[in-house]
């Protein structure tokens, strides 16, 4: 069983993928245990007798005034893996009830393995108020599955989980569109740069503009988008007076599809991060990420592979990173078709194989290739 119980972001997405690759494998009987108050639920009624729903709650007091439904929660999930003769739950990010509803799933004898996505709160990020609950829920699982080995090694550290039941897998890529290669951008046209995601501190969108500013003093040519939802603020005005496109909101998975299409490159001007689904997303569509050298994303990123990674978490790093990508056709075409080369090491498919073998035995896991 597979489970997320979130509302929105980009889990949806990778669970809709992730069920889609279950379902199809042969080897594999998958349930995919999705909450009704998910936003995007209506997708998964495509999975039939193998979705298991469930009812959580709409708004973020939800989880404290609907808790009510936790002991229902906890019968129909136990009787659910009677009837599937269920071997493994995987949840694919904790959830703030898990602590609660987990323990019967070892109490059914069934194997409880949970991906945790980040080791530690990022600034601005309101669900640090609930980490305790999320951390109680991964220190009871038989296995913790990272997509990074940044946040494996955090967990590690600050001893949330033993490092025995730690697995460091990989961010698979996500898929918003029809994977395509780009064409590097004519001499004479500008270089389009993307800022793509939840607008958060860590996220830096202050070190973005100042990226393009840097750019611009250089003499080369920027157009730049902010697409996503979140507080602006300072850069609000800022982002005027440089011409950038600007849609501060929820995007749609159509709008998100249609961004990266638009644009030469993402720039993930990060000053701390776990590892990037934004990344995952570009990858998905052929696009290429240029990226600051922090956390995870050192692993996500490869120069040359699928994008660069800059020198430094700077302006002048990150410009330079640009223009290494951007303004030489041959490398930037090189990039482009490395990224289609290698899209089997950061699929779905194997994404699933992997996670699955580990979950069910986690000291014999077959070599994929």
């Amino acid at each position: 069983m597979f489970v997320y119980w979130g509302r929105r972001g980009a889990l949806p997405q990778f669970t809709l993928e992730l069920g889609r690759i279950a379902q199809a494998d042969p080897l594999i009987e998958a349930t995919i245990s999705i909450s009704r108050q998910n936003e995007a639920f209506t997708h998964y009624e495509a999975f039939g007798p193998a979705l298991f729903a469930v009812d959580t709650f709409m708004t973020d007091s939800g989880a404290l005034h609907r808790a009510g439904r936790i002991p229902l929660l906890r019968r129909r999930l136990s009787q659910r893996l009677r009837q599937d003769r269920t071997q493994v739950v995987i949840e694919l990010m904790p959830h703030v009830w898990s602590s609660f509803v987990m323990p019967v799933v070892r109490n059914a004898g069934v194997r409880y393995c949970t991906i945790v996505h980040d080791a530690d709160a990022h600034p601005g990020d309101h669900t640090s108020l609930v980490n305790g609950l999320v951390d109680r829920a991964a220190a009871s699982a038989d296995l913790v599955l990272t997509l990074s080995s940044a946040v494996a090694n955090r967990l590690a550290a600050t001893d949330k989980v033993a490092p025995n039941k730690l697995v460091t897998l990989f961010h698979p890529d996500l898929t918003y569109g029809l994977p395509q290669l780009k064409p590097p951008p004519n001499p004479e046209d500008p270089l389009r740069l993307l800022f793509l995601g939840r607008i958060m501190t860590y996220k830096g969108l202050t070190l973005f503009c100042d990226t393009i500013d840097e750019l611009r003093a250089e003499g080369v040519a920027v157009e730049i988008g902010v697409f996503g939802e979140g507080s602006l603020g300072a850069n609000a005005e800022r982002l005027r007076g440089m011409g950038a496109e600007v849609v501060n909101r929820w995007l749609s998975t159509q709008e998100f599809a249609n961004a990266l299409d638009s644009y030469h490159a993402v720039v993930l001007s990060h000053t701390e991060a776990s590892q990037s689904g934004v990344a995952a997303a570009a990858f998905g569509s052929r696009v290429p990420v240029v990226a600051s050298p922090v956390g995870g994303l050192v692993e996500q990123v490869k120069t040359g592979v699928n994008g660069v990674l800059a020198q430094g978490a700077n302006a002048q790093a990150l410009a330079a990173a640009i223009k290494q990508l951007v303004l030489n056709p041959q490398f930037y075409s090189e990039t482009c078709a490395n990224l289609e080369r290698t899209a089997e090491q950061r699929s779905m498919k194997r994404f699933v194989y992997d996670a699955v073998s580990h979950a069910i035995n986690p000291t014999k896991v077959d070599d994929y290739h």
